[in-house]
């Protein structure tokens, strides 16, 4: 424990690791709001700029591909920072970025603000498992990260039906300037309870020519995938950046193979099996950002729901996967990797299909079950798949393969947004708003695309499960 964590602890007391906690808190739940309050008011924010889905989907998309940028160099923003400063700088920018999105006076800024809010809480998330590591001892810390995902769950449950609310009473742009009065009181608790937090010994170093791959590869190729089938595969500008994304990706590649301090730590990659839970976690954050961004919009545009009902429907689903997690995690220490996964991608499949013939018309009741459905699978898929991926590396390999699992989840769920934005823009009459058998028919395609390829699921899972055995010593059966 370092010396000035214990001059707070003997200024505040043993209250001071709690009020240290709910510091953190404060501001995750903020940035973890504005995660998915946006969803609700797309439809109207795609009216008022006159953009179709595949630059609506940037909203989402810009999100999570910088909040992915943000977790890869939150460990040298500690290093060179610190706790403290990491933390406010961040919440700051976040502040600044959210009063910005209340008056952007176009569409290109508010992407621009999006992308902003994802690379602050990409910083600050991670920033909390940190903070209780470091100020909880051992035997306390379970109750504490309990605590403290509780809210994090919690907080993209109600973001819809907060922005429902908003979109209804005020407009579109309140979804953004309400996260501002609870980012102002996270930074004043983080200037008052936050310690410095630097480790002591060599400073991790910014893999800067690793950043600016990322930066080149991931915005580029999503931007080919969205705009390829409408200026067509031939088109010089989609054929430059599918080049111009593949090379970087290379590129990138091989320098995080090769970097003293890489970004992400793709050595973990040799392990059997682990390419399976990569995967996984990709489907996994594919399926659940795909479909909380698909549902909204479906009630909102197709089957004439206010905005204040939409984020009321996924409501359930939240509270459910929030319930159904920390049982599932109990389950993944007694039953397969194989066993849980398949409840998840079969389940998942099954709702998929579900909401596919939903989108015709169905009933509040019906819609809200699905939905429930989807998040009790990808539930099921989880924390078998992070154990499972966990226990396939070597002791000093585990932080690594967590991060890495964490950028699957993220990138399959930028990738997922993608995908579905296109099938919507292709086949769905979504803009301007009509309803019947043509604005439905998007939709339909699009919960059918995402059940197809959870169905793919049994091949990573295969990897994942062969991985396991080859390890464990077991005899292995070819494929």
């Amino acid at each position: 424990m370092s010396s000035e964590l214990s001059r707070m602890i003997e200024r505040h007391g043993e209250r001071y690791r709690w009020l240290v906690t709910a510091t953190a808190m404060v501001g995750s739940l903020s940035m973890s709001l504005s995660s998915t309050i946006i969803n609700v008011a797309l439809p109207h924010i795609m009216v008022d700029f006159h953009v179709g889905h595949t630059d609506a989907q940037w909203l989402s998309t810009a999100f999570l591909s910088c909040m992915t940028m943000g977790m890869l160099i939150n460990a040298w923003c500690v290093g060179a920072f610190g706790v403290k400063y990491t933390y406010r700088g961040a919440l700051l920018v976040f502040l600044l970025a959210s009063a910005a999105g209340g008056i952007a006076p176009s569409f290109g800024s508010l992407i621009a603000v999006r992308a902003v809010q994802g690379l602050t809480a990409g910083l600050v998330q991670p920033l909390a498992l940190l903070i209780i590591y470091r100020v909880f001892p051992v035997e306390q810390r379970g109750r504490s990260v309990g605590l403290y995902g509780m809210g994090v769950i919690l907080a993209p449950t109600f973001g819809p039906v907060l922005g429902g609310v908003l979109v209804d009473l005020i407009h579109w742009r309140a979804v953004f300037l309400v996260v501002v009065p609870s980012s102002f009181v996270a930074l004043f608790m983080g200037s008052r309870f936050l310690f410095d937090g630097r480790e002591e010994g060599r400073r991790r170093r910014l893999d800067l020519p690793g950043v600016i791959l990322l930066v080149g590869w991931l915005p580029t190729l999503l931007w080919a995938l969205a705009r390829g089938p409408h200026r067509g595969w031939d088109d010089g500008a989609v054929l430059s950046a599918l080049a111009i994304g593949a090379l970087a990706a290379v590129l990138f590649v091989a320098r995080e193979l090769t970097c003293r301090d890489p970004l992400l730590a793709l050595s973990v990659f040799r392990r059997p099996g682990f390419k399976g839970a990569f995967g996984l976690a990709m489907l996994t954050g594919g399926g659940l950002f795909s479909s909380v961004y698909l549902l909204p919009l479906l009630m909102q545009t197709v089957l004439d729901y206010s905005p204040t009902e939409a984020g009321l429907m996924l409501m359930p689903a939240g509270l459910a996967m929030g319930l159904i997690y920390p049982v599932v995690g109990r389950l993944a220490d007694r039953y397969s990797v194989t066993s849980m996964a398949s409840v998840g991608l079969v389940g998942f499949c099954l709702a998929a299909l579900a909401l596919s013939v939903c989108a015709g018309g169905a009933s509040f009741f019906w819609l809200a079950f699905w939905a429930v459905m989807t998040r009790v699978a990808c539930a099921f898929l989880m924390p078998p798949v992070i154990v499972a991926a966990l226990s396939l590396l070597r002791e000093d390999q585990i932080n690594q393969g967590a991060g890495v699992i964490s950028f699957a989840r993220q990138l399959g769920g930028a990738f997922g947004i993608n995908l579905v934005a296109v099938v919507l823009q292709e086949n769905s009459a979504l803009f301007p708003f009509g309803q019947g058998a043509g604005a439905a028919q998007g939709y339909r395609d699009a919960f059918l695309l995402l059940a197809m390829l959870f169905a793919t699921g049994v091949i990573p899972l295969y990897n994942l499960a062969r991985g396991k055995r080859i390890l464990a010593g077991e005899p292995v059966v070819k494929a």
